[in-house]
């Protein structure tokens, strides 16, 4: 069976341009994601908490009864402060301490000079989740004992601050530590900061992801993707390229005068004969009209010939 070259020519040039473009397809979506994925989620481990709640007893009921609980207690009637802190953690164990704390200091400048320090420990143990401390400020001994660092150091303007610390340790978390201070402001009423807190053990946990893209009904990692697939389009691509760039070329190299021989120009051979080289396509054009034989195009080298025989003498023009 006789196979047309130019038609399987011309069919496996644009068998080669489809691949190319599909592969220069894939290619851009190969770019266009990312070859792996990280993504990161966020779990709580644990949490620990601590709070504080009291209520006052005072000398004078005709505004606030006995037990009642205020943001501000008037400084002048409150006789005593009785309050509860209170520790909770979910599958904790371990150890805490709860300790009273009473300094009296003087002021210099802006610094504080510290006389006396009392500490009086409150409660100290182990616990299972959760656990409870009392704890009770009685003004009438705390001013007692105000009165007595006065006296005792000659240091009238001495004052106190007055703060509970409490300290946990957990196994397998964090320490745990809390401090509650009683202030006075300026009007004379006594308050509490500090009285809540809250703390959370987050955990960050990181899952990687190797992306990949269908081709051809398997799945190809874009990081493979993105080196195959523009190597195999232009390796199909090189193909019509250099034909196309053939064309051209062979186009260039043909003399303009000679297109209007082109159609009775032939390729060939160099045919057997005596010698007459041409000088221009113009002579061969008039050889031509007088044998009225076919031109036979054919290369010596990088020399493109066209020669025309009659009988035993070849006309031949060479174009460089």
């Amino acid at each position: 069976m006789k196979i047309d070259k130019k038609r399987a020519l011309l069919g496996g040039l644009a068998l080669s341009v489809s691949l190319a473009f599909i592969f220069a397809l894939y290619s851009g979506v190969a770019y266009s994601r990312e070859p792996v994925t990280t993504k990161a989620t966020y779990s709580k481990a644990y949490a620990q908490e601590g709070h504080f709640t009291a209520y006052g007893l005072f000398s004078n009921e005709t505004v606030y009864g006995n037990g009642t609980s205020l943001e501000y207690y008037p400084s002048k009637i409150t006789d005593m402060i009785v309050g509860t802190y209170e520790f909770s953690s979910d599958g904790a164990r371990g150890s805490y301490e709860a300790v009273l704390h009473v300094n009296y200091y003087v002021t210099s400048g802006k610094k504080r000079v510290y006389i006396v320090n009392d500490t009086e420990l409150l409660a100290r143990g182990t616990f299972v989740n959760s656990f409870e401390v009392p704890v009770e400020l009685n003004f009438t001994e705390l001013n007692e004992r105000l009165q007595m660092v006065r006296e005792g150091t000659g240091l009238y303007r001495a004052e106190r601050e007055v703060y509970v610390t409490v300290k946990v340790l957990a196994n397998g978390r964090e320490s745990f530590t809390q401090e509650i201070r009683l202030k006075r402001d300026a009007s004379g009423m006594l308050y509490f900061s500090g009285t809540d807190k809250e703390y959370q053990k987050v955990v960050r946990t990181v899952s990687t992801t190797t992306n990949s893209l269908s081709f051809a009904g398997s799945d190809v990692g874009v990081s493979t993707a993105r080196t195959v697939f523009p190597a195999m389009a232009l390796l199909f691509a090189i193909p019509p390229v250099g034909f196309i760039y053939a064309k051209r070329e062979k186009k260039e190299r043909e003399p303009k005068e000679l297109k209007s021989l082109k159609k009775y120009t032939v390729e060939g051979t160099s045919p057997d004969g005596r010698r007459v080289e041409l000088s221009s396509p113009k002579d061969l054009e008039r050889v031509f009209e007088l044998v009225d034989r076919p031109i036979v195009h054919y290369r010596d080298g990088d020399t493109d010939v066209y020669a025309i025989t009659d009988g035993e003498t070849v006309y031949e023009y060479r174009a460089n």
